[in-house]
C-alpha cells in the first residue's frame, strides 16, 4: 500500500452465511477509491441458482424473482477478477466478504485473490472510539453518509467508502507520536488492516504537520489540552423570573411553553428562596414525563444560586448524568441571562490512569482484545478532556486490562502526569462550577466530601425512586471466596511459573529476595487453606441441607444476626488468622519492593509491569479480607441495622459461595449520612407517590412529613384521546396454576393479543424464566414468522435489545426488572403494553424477606406498608413506557385478574391516570377492543410539540 493505491470496497449480499452449506452471493457492489476520491463503482444481482430464504429477502429486498434472470457467478467472475486484482480490498467485516468471494471464484474455477484486506470495522472501533455502535447504518447516520438501502450491497458499499475514506483522513489526521505507538504494538487485525497505520506514517513524514493547538504531548503520550470554563461574574444577581411573561421572554422561540413546568419552577424556587416568612422545607416534588422535569428544577435553581451554595445534582445512572450536561445545560445556558458552568463527577474508577496506560503500553500484548483497547485508548486521548472511561461506550469496561489501567483515586507529586491527572483535573473544575452532576452510588459514598468541600450546597435527587436502593447496594459488601482463592493463585503463579517471565527470575542471585518470594508463596498457600476452611463452616452452618427442585438455581440463604454470632467461635480464629497472614504478605511484599526499587532500572518494562501486577493483586487482596473482617467486627446480638447471607451457584457448589452484608433500610441513614451535608434537599421523579398521602415514599426517602412539602405536578398528556387500559376478567388462579400451565396460557393469550393488531409490543414480566420458556413457544407460533422477537437474557445485553426494538417495525420485547422503567420509547416504537403480572416482589428474596421482617417486628403490615405501594410504583413505571409524548397513541394490557377481583386492586387503579379509559374483559373481548382502539381516529386534533 502506498498513496496511489486503489481500493476496492465490497460488499456482498448472501442467501447465508457458509459458503460449505451451499450459501451463494445474490449481489455484489464495490466502489474504487484512489486519492481519496472514489473513481468508480462496479454492482450486479447474481442468480444463486437456489432458492433465497424468506428471512433474507425480508432483510435484503433481494427476491427469487428479482434475481431469476440476472447473471451467474460464473458470468461475472472475470470482470469482478480483473476489477480486483492489484487492489486493496475493504470491507465492513472484511473477514466475511473476502472469504466468501474467493470460495465463490475457486468454485467457478478461478485461483483465489492474493490481495491485502483492510477491515473498517475495525479501523471505525479504533478511530471513532466514542462512538456507540459500529454498524455500518449507525456509522452512516453519524456522519450524515447517505446510506438509503442498508443491506443493499451496492449502498453499503456506498456508505462503506465514504466511511473509509473519512477514516483514512482522521488516521492521518493524528499526532506522529500516536501514529508510532501504534505501530510499535504490533497489533494483530484483521488481514493487513494494521498495515494502514504504516502508510498514514509515511505519508504524514512526507508532508510533516504541525500538532494542532488542542493538542500537546507529553512523556511521550498525545493529549488534548483541558477546555477552560467560562467566566461566570456578575455585577449583580439578576432577579428570578416569577410570572409567565417574564418566563416566556426568557425561552427561546422554539421551546414550547409548559404551565406544569412553570409551577414546578416556582413552587421550587419559592421554597429555598431567603425568606422571614417561612422556613426553607425538605421537598418532594413528583414530574411526570413531558413536562420537562430537568429544566423544571435547574432554572429556579440556577438563580438561587447566584448569591447562594453550589447545586449538587444527583441522577441514578451515568447515562442520567450525561444527558444532563449535554442536553439540558446547554438549554438552561441559552435562557438565564447568565452563565452556568456545570462539570460532572464519578467514582475514580471510571477515569483513565495516564502512568498506568503510559506503563502498559511498553508491555507486549497477545491479547487481540488488549491490543485493540490499547489502540482506542490512544486514539481517545486525541480527544478525551474528562479521562472519563464511559466516553467509550465499552461493553468490555471491565475487562482485565482495565483493571490495570483505572484510576485508583490517589496521584503522587511525583507522577510524570501529575500535572494532567484527569482526577485532579476533574476536582479542579468543581471548585470553578455552579453545578455539580453526580450518581446516586456516588452520593452516597461521598456526601460528606462533597458537603465539606462545597460548603453545605443545595441537593437535588433526580429519578429519587432510585435513591434508596442504590443508597442500600453501596452499603452491601460482598465477599467472593472463589475470587479471592484466584487471586492468591495468580501471585503464586506470577513468583515461580517456569514458563514466562516470573519473580523467582527476576531476583535471581538476591538470597534475601528470593527467601522474601518463598515466603510469599508459602503464606499465599496458608492463606489458601484457611479461606477453604472458613468457606466449609460457612457451608456446613446454612447450607448443607439445602434442598430445591432445581439444582442448577442459584440459592440465597439469609443469616440470622444470632445465628451468625453463635458461629463466632468456629470463624474468629479462621478470620484472625486470615487477617494475621495478609499483614505479613504485605510486610513481605514492603521488602520485596525495596529490592525491586534498588535494581528497577536494570529491569525491562515487562518485569517492572509483572512486578506491579504482583505488588496491585496484593494490594487488592488485602482490601478484600478488610471487608471480610468487616462483615465479622459488624456480627453482634445488638446490632440489627444490618442483614447477612450466603449464595452459591447451585446445590453442594461451595466453591462458588459468595459472603455478604448489607443495610436493612436506610431509615435514619439518608438523614444523617446525607442529607446532613446539604441544605434542605430536593427530591423529584417521574413516579414517586403510590397514593394520594404516601407515606411509603415519606419512609424510603427518610423524611418527617412535617418537615416536608410535597407537590405532584399534572401530565400534560390526554390519556382519554392517546391511550385505553384493558384488564383480563378470567385467567389462571395464580397463587394454585402450575408454572407449565401458566406459560401455555401466556402464550395463547399474547399470541391472540398481538396477534390480532400487528402493533411494536413491549410484554413486561417479573420472571427471567418466564421470559425464557414463553420466547420458545412464541418463536414457534405462525403468527409471528414475519416478526422480530427480542427477549431480555436471550436477545443480548438491556442496551442492543432496545435499541434493535426501537428501529424495528412490529416487534415484540419480552422484558423484565429493568424495562418496568428507564426506557424511552416514543411514537411507533411502541403501540401496546402487555403487563403479564402485577409486578410483586417474590417474597423469598433476601432484601424482600429481611424487609418485611422489620416491619413485622415494628408492628407494621409488610403487604400494605411495602409489597402494595412497591407493585403499586412498579406498575405505573410501567405503565408509563406507553405515552411519552403528546401525540403517542396506545393501548395497555393486564393479564392479571387480581387487579379486579383484589380489594387491593381498587387501590392500585387510583394510582393511574383517572383519565385513562379501562375496559374489562376476557382475551378474545380485550383483542377486538384492541382492533376498535386503534382502527379509531383521535377525535381531537393533537398538534405536535414544538422542538
Amino acid at each position: 500500500m502506498d498513496k496511489d493505491t486503489v481500493y476496492a470496497v465490497v460488499d456482498i449480499e448472501t442467501t447465508g452465511t457458509s459458503v460449505t452449506d451451499g450459501d451463494r452471493i445474490i449481489q455484489i457492489g464495490c466502489v474504487f477509491v484512489q486519492h481519496n476520491q472514489i473513481i468508480n463503482h462496479f454492482e450486479t444481482d447474481v442468480n444463486p441458482l437456489r432458492e433465497i430464504p424468506a428471512s433474507i429477502s425480508r432483510l435484503t429486498g433481494i427476491t427469487n424473482k428479482r434475481v431469476r434472470h440476472a447473471p451467474l457467478f460464473d458470468d461475472v467472475a472475470a470482470t469482478l477478477y480483473s476489477q480486483l486484482t492489484n487492489t486493496v480490498f475493504v470491507a465492513h467485516n472484511v473477514n466475511f466478504d473476502l472469504p466468501f468471494i474467493n470460495a465463490e471464484f475457486a468454485r467457478v474455477g478461478y485461483p483465489e485473490l492474493t490481495i491485502e484486506g483492510l477491515d473498517t470495522v475495525s479501523l471505525s472501533q479504533i478511530l471513532l472510539p466514542t462512538a456507540a455502535s459500529f454498524r455500518l447504518r449507525d456509522l452512516s447516520s453519524l456522519f450524515n453518509i447517505e446510506h438509503d438501502n442498508p443491506h443493499s450491497a451496492d449502498s453499503d458499499a456506498s456508505a462503506t467508502a465514504e466511511l473509509f475514506i473519512f477514516l483514512f483522513r482522521r488516521l492521518r489526521a493524528l499526532p506522529l507520536v500516536t501514529l508510532q505507538q501504534m505501530i510499535d504494538l504490533h497489533p494483530e487485525l484483521p488481514l493487513q488492516t494494521a498495515a494502514l497505520f504504516d502508510v498514514a506514517l509515511r505519508l504524514n513524514n512526507e508532508k510533516p504537520r504541525k500538532l494542532p493547538d488542542y493538542l500537546y504531548v507529553k512523556n511521550g503520550l498525545a493529549l488534548r489540552r483541558p477546555a477552560t470554563l467560562p467566566a461566570t461574574t456578575l455585577a449583580e444577581p439578576v432577579k428570578y423570573p416569577k410570572t409567565k411573561k417574564q418566563k416566556q421572554k426568557l425561552m427561546p422561540d422554539n421551546l414550547e411553553w409548559r404551565p406544569e413546568q412553570a409551577k414546578m419552577m416556582n413552587y421550587i424556587y419559592n421554597n429555598y428562596a431567603a425568606s422571614d416568612q417561612h422556613p426553607v422545607k425538605q421537598m418532594i416534588v413528583e414530574a411526570p414525563t413531558g413536562i420537562g422535569k430537568s429544566l423544571g428544577y435547574l432554572l429556579p435553581m440556577a438563580y438561587l444560586n447566584q448569591q447562594g451554595p453550589t447545586v449538587v445534582i444527583s441522577t441514578a445512572t451515568t447515562l442520567l448524568q450525561e444527558q444532563l450536561l449535554d442536553q439540558t445545560l446547554p438549554l438552561l445556558n441559552q435562557i438565564v441571562p447568565f452563565q452556568i458552568n456545570a462539570v460532572l463527577v464519578k467514582g475514580s474508577r471510571h477515569y483513565l490512569d495516564l502512568q498506568k496506560f503510559a506503563a502498559t503500553l511498553k508491555v507486549a500484548e497477545t491479547s487481540k482484545q488488549t491490543q485493540l483497547l490499547k489502540l482506542r485508548l490512544l486514539v481517545w486521548l486525541t480527544m478525551t478532556t474528562t479521562g472519563d472511561l464511559d466516553e467509550l461506550h465499552l461493553a468490555t469496561y471491565r475487562a482485565p486490562y482495565f483493571q490495570e489501567v483505572v484510576h485508583e483515586g490517589t496521584t503522587r507529586t511525583d507522577n510524570p502526569f501529575y500535572e494532567d491527572d484527569f482526577l485532579r483535573r476533574r476536582d479542579q473544575r468543581m471548585t470553578q462550577a455552579q453545578v455539580i452532576i453526580v450518581n446516586h452510588a456516588y452520593l452516597s459514598e461521598h456526601a460528606s466530601e462533597l458537603g465539606e468541600r462545597l460548603d453545605r450546597p443545595y441537593l437535588v435527587v433526580d429519578e429519587a425512586q432510585h435513591l434508596a436502593e442504590n443508597t442500600l447496594r453501596q452499603r452491601r459488601t460482598q465477599i467472593k471466596f472463589a475470587q479471592l482463592t484466584n487471586m492468591l493463585h495468580h501471585i503464586q503463579r506470577d513468583i515461580n511459573r517456569e514458563i514466562g517471565p516470573s519473580l523467582l527470575a527476576l531476583f535471581t542471585g538476591d538470597t534475601q529476595a528470593t527467601n522474601t518470594l518463598h515466603r510469599l508463596v508459602l503464606l499465599s498457600e496458608e492463606l489458601e487453606e484457611s479461606l477453604n476452611q472458613l468457606v466449609n463452616q460457612l457451608f456446613l452452618a446454612f447450607l448443607a441441607r439445602q434442598r430445591g427442585n432445581n439444582q442448577n438455581q442459584t440459592i440465597e440463604k439469609l443469616i440470622p444476626t444470632e445465628e451468625l454470632d453463635a458461629l463466632r467461635p468456629q470463624t474468629d480464629p479462621l478470620v484472625a488468622t486470615i487477617v494475621a497472614d495478609t499483614t505479613d504478605l504485605l510486610a513481605q511484599l514492603g521488602g520485596l519492593r525495596q529490592s525491586f526499587d534498588r535494581q528497577q532500572d536494570r529491569c525491562s518494562a515487562s518485569e517492572r509491569h509483572l512486578f506491579e501486577q504482583v505488588d496491585t493483586r496484593i494490594h487488592q487482596f488485602d482490601d478484600e479480607v478488610s471487608q471480610l473482617q468487616d462483615i465479622f467486627a459488624q456480627v453482634t446480638k445488638t446490632h440489627t441495622a444490618s442483614l447477612f447471607w450466603v449464595t452459591i451457584n447451585h446445590v453442594g457448589d461451595r466453591n462458588s459461595l459468595q459472603f455478604a452484608s448489607g443495610l436493612l433500610a436506610t431509615e435514619g441513614f439518608l438523614r444523617r449520612q446525607i442529607y446532613a451535608h446539604f441544605q434542605p434537599v430536593l427530591l423529584t421523579g417521574a413516579t414517586l407517590f403510590s397514593s394520594g398521602r404516601s407515606q411509603y415514599i415519606l419512609d424510603q426517602f427518610d423524611l418527617d412529613r412535617d418537615e416536608t412539602v410535597t407537590h405532584r405536578m399534572r401530565s400534560s398528556f390526554d390519556y382519554g384521546e392517546q391511550s385505553q387500559l384493558f384488564i383480563a376478567d378470567t385467567g389462571p388462579e395464580l397463587s394454585r396454576v402450575a408454572p407449565a400451565d401458566y406459560v401455555v396460557y401466556l402464550t395463547a393469550a399474547i399470541t391472540q393479543i398481538a396477534g390480532a393488531v400487528n402493533k411494536q409490543t413491549l410484554i413486561l414480566f417479573n420472571s427471567l424464566s418466564v421470559i425464557e420458556q414463553v420466547y420458545q413457544k412464541l418463536v414457534e407460533q405462525p403468527e409471528f414468522a414475519q416478526h422480530e422477537i427480542f427477549a431480555q437474557g436471550i436477545s443480548g445485553s438491556r442496551e442492543r435489545i432496545a435499541k434493535r426494538f426501537a428501529t424495528s417495525h412490529g416487534a415484540i420485547l419480552l422484558g423484565a426488572a429493568s424495562f418496568w422503567e428507564g426506557i424511552d420509547l416514543p411514537a411507533e416504537q411502541l403501540e401496546l403494553l402487555i403487563v403479564t403480572r402485577l409486578p410483586f416482589d417474590s417474597p423469598d428474596r433476601v432484601f424482600v424477606k429481611a424487609d418485611y421482617a422489620r416491619l413485622e417486628a415494628a408492628g407494621k403490615n409488610p403487604f400494605y406498608n411495602a409489597a402494595l405501594p412497591a407493585a403499586t410504583l412498579k406498575l405505573r413505571q410501567g405503565v408509563g413506557r406507553l405515552i411519552r409524548t403528546p401525540t403517542d397513541r396506545g393501548a395497555i394490557v393486564i393479564l392479571d385478574q387480581r387487579l379486579i377481583e383484589r380489594h387491593y386492586g381498587q387501590s392500585i387503579l387510583r394510582a393511574l391516570p383517572a383519565e385513562l379509559p379501562r375496559t374489562t374483559g376476557d382475551v378474545t373481548a380485550i383483542s377486538q377492543g384492541l382492533v376498535n382502539f386503534f382502527e379509531k381516529k383521535p377525535t381531537k386534533s393533537v398538534t405536535p410539540p414544538e422542538v
